[in-house]
């Protein structure tokens, strides 16, 4: 089994136990701030991620940064440690964040644009998407200038394009086939 599968089992496991439970709020919570500690601690990261540091140290490590934290996210993260696994804590950490918006119907939208979009806009994508798919709608925009102006969107297996560029680029296909039609004449 691959790391990606590894973390995905881990992952289904912790969330499944936290909503069980009752407490995947909580459990959300103390993963992501942890993952966040780690992101922002190399050394904590170096411990974590070291296989030759025992388990007994990595798990006193987390007990020591997760006094009072919920008993579940720490159970889970005890559990990759005694299974020589703390290494894919950011990778189950990801993949718990994407059974968590399945969970509460939210979809991500990825938004493209050669500029930062205004908020009126923003609102506006948002609303027709959650309105065509009856979904909460998260977007995660992108900047980027090659596009020249309007906007890509894509969520799940969806994509609009609807930038300046792709419209160049049609004109040009269309362009090219009439110049093929015009010499036939």
């Amino acid at each position: 089994m691959g790391k990606q599968q590894i973390s995905n089992v881990y992952a289904r496991a912790l969330f499944e136990a936290a909503r069980d439970a009752g407490t995947l709020e909580a459990t959300t919570a103390d993963l992501l701030s942890f993952s966040e500690a780690m992101y922002a601690s190399r050394e904590l990261t170096a411990v974590m991620f070291n296989p030759r540091i025992d388990s007994a140290t990595k798990k006193n490590v987390v007990a020591q940064l997760t006094k009072g934290g919920d008993r579940i996210f720490v159970n889970g993260i005890n559990l990759l440690i005694d299974k020589r696994h703390s290494d894919l804590i950011f990778e189950m950490n990801a993949q718990f964040r994407r059974l968590l918006k399945k969970e509460q119907q939210v979809v991500e939208v990825e938004v493209t644009a050669a500029i930062e979009l205004p908020e009126t806009t923003r609102a506006n994508i948002r609303k027709r998407i959650e309105e065509a798919t009856g979904k909460k709608v998260e977007i995660k925009e992108t900047i980027r200038e090659d596009i020249l102006g309007g906007l890509v969107l894509r969520f799940g297996d969806v994509i609009v394009d609807a930038s300046l560029q792709a419209k160049l680029e049609q004109l040009r296909g269309r362009l090219a086939q009439a110049n093929i039609g015009s010499e036939k004449l």
